[in-house]
């Protein structure tokens, strides 16, 4: 059975994989894995605000230790943080506590590299392997030799400076009116910090996190309040964060909240006309994207690529072939100039920045880009009986689907037991009537399989 998903692995608190002695066994499994030869044999875990990151963080930290490797604690933090602090405490490799976007029931682990990237699909299965099929009880060291933890103080300082670094110092920023919605979660503290000292007018929401409350009707899920509050208050942009910090909602002054492919598109206009980027050039997607985004792109002489769902393909993809730029509409961005791993923060920040040099509202400046119409089948299921039968309902999915004048996408989720499907369509191309009954057969299909 595979643990790992496309972010990580993930599940319900007590139970299979995230116990306590699944975790311990895991970061046994991982340091035999990811432990570098001649190196300090350290890592650095870091964690957002949910309850269970006290049950999970010391089993990590006691599997590690009896593994011999020395243990740095940075959190509450949000997940780019990691590369940041993994590289220059000089770890062998780190791990985040999250569930990201999950609710607090939730919760599980993200694996990064000493350079702060995600690590490989090799890496994954050979701790899957371990996992499964390695008898720790037979590894034994020297109680002299086992590992040390430390807390560091100043994590938080070190990672809000090198946010900062990523502002323009030549810019104004307290022209800006910004509402900040940290989603209770592992931004909680500094955001709004970094913000304050870049001199915003600052309206702060989702920043009393109670352990049980991360994600609780806030945040990039639930936008409602702080478009709310965009309005009310008279702000220029709302910031809206997720549990973990990498993904990040953006709500304009009207209230509307931008779709990812809008900012995508927002980014792309600012450094074509920048020359950071030229005519010709290729920006990185998912493949449930709105296709929208491709027509908009393309009117600009700018191409599109897709990859699979999951940040880590996006990245993997703009560092292969060196492209500037590429996110997901769920609000993962990644920029070849930044710290290569999406950061919600960060975004936010360029974002800001292309505001004040563009002296233009973020409802004007998505103007040039139209999405298609978006139906969006999450349908829940029996994770063993869909990888039996999957062959079976995608083929009854397709026969459904091929010949409507509509994209679609089918994909079993990689963090909950869901299957996904993605339909985008013109208006004028299918009846509503027809959408209705295709939603109907769909669910049928699936609901009946699995």
């Amino acid at each position: 059975m595979r643990l790992f998903g496309t972010d990580g692995i993930r599940g319900e608190v007590g139970k299979y994989p995230l116990t306590p002695e699944n975790v311990l066994k895991l970061a046994k499994a991982s340091s035999l894995v990811l432990k570098k030869k001649n190196s300090i044999s350290r890592v650095v875990i870091n964690k957002d605000t949910r309850l269970s990151g006290y049950i999970f963080e010391p089993a990590l930290t006691s599997g590690f230790l009896s593994m011999g490797i020395e243990v740095i604690l940075v959190g509450p933090l949000p997940t780019p943080a990691l590369t940041v602090l993994g590289k220059s405490l000089r770890a062998d490799f780190s791990v985040m506590i999250t569930a990201s976007h999950n609710p607090y029931k939730d919760n599980g682990l993200k694996f990064f590299s000493g350079q702060g990237l995600k690590i490989s699909p090799e890496e994954e299965n050979k701790i899957e392997d371990l996992f499964f099929n390695y008898d720790f009880d037979k590894f034994k060291i020297k109680q002299s030799n086992y590992g040390k933890a430390i807390r560091l103080k100043n994590a938080l300082g070190r990672y809000s400076e090198a946010l900062k670094h990523s502002a323009d110092r030549n810019l104004n920023y307290s022209q800006l009116k910004v509402m900040l919605d940290c989603a209770n979660g592992a931004s909680y503290k500094v955001a709004p910090e970094v913000l304050f000292e870049l001199g915003l007018d600052l309206h702060t929401i989702g920043n009393n996190p109670s352990g049980t409350n991360i994600n609780q009707n806030c945040g990039s899920l639930f936008p409602y309040k702080a478009s709310e509050l965009v309005k009310k208050k008279r702000c220029d942009i709302g910031i809206c964060l997720d549990g973990d910090g990498d993904r990040v909602i953006i709500i304009d002054e009207k209230g509307n909240t931008l779709n990812g492919e809008e900012i995508i598109f927002i980014f792309a206009k600012y450094y074509l006309q920048e020359k950071k980027i030229k005519k010709g050039s290729v920006l990185v997607t998912n493949e449930v994207a709105n296709h929208g985004l491709d027509i908009a792109l393309n009117k600009l002489g700018l191409k599109l690529k897709r990859v699979k769902v999951g940040d880590k393909n996006i990245l993997k993809e703009i560092i292969d072939n060196k492209y500037f730029f590429g996110g997901e509409p769920s609000g993962h961005f990644i920029f070849k100039d930044d710290i290569l791993i999406g950061d919600g923060m960060a975004t936010a920040i360029r974002l800001l920045t292309l505001i004040l040099k563009e002296k233009k509202k973020l409802s004007v400046l998505r103007n040039g880009i139209d999405l298609l119409e978006e139906l969006n089948i999450n349908q829940r299921i029996d994770s063993e009986r869909f990888y039996l039968n999957q062959e079976s309902i995608y083929k009854q999915l397709n026969n459904l689907l091929k010949n409507l004048n509509i994209y679609y996408n089918i994909r079993p989720s990689g963090t909950e037991p869901l299957l996904r499907v993605n339909l985008q369509y013109h208006k004028r191309n299918i009846k509503v009537i027809t959408l209705s009954k295709l939603k109907k057969q769909i669910i049928k299909v699936i609901s009946d399989a699995c």
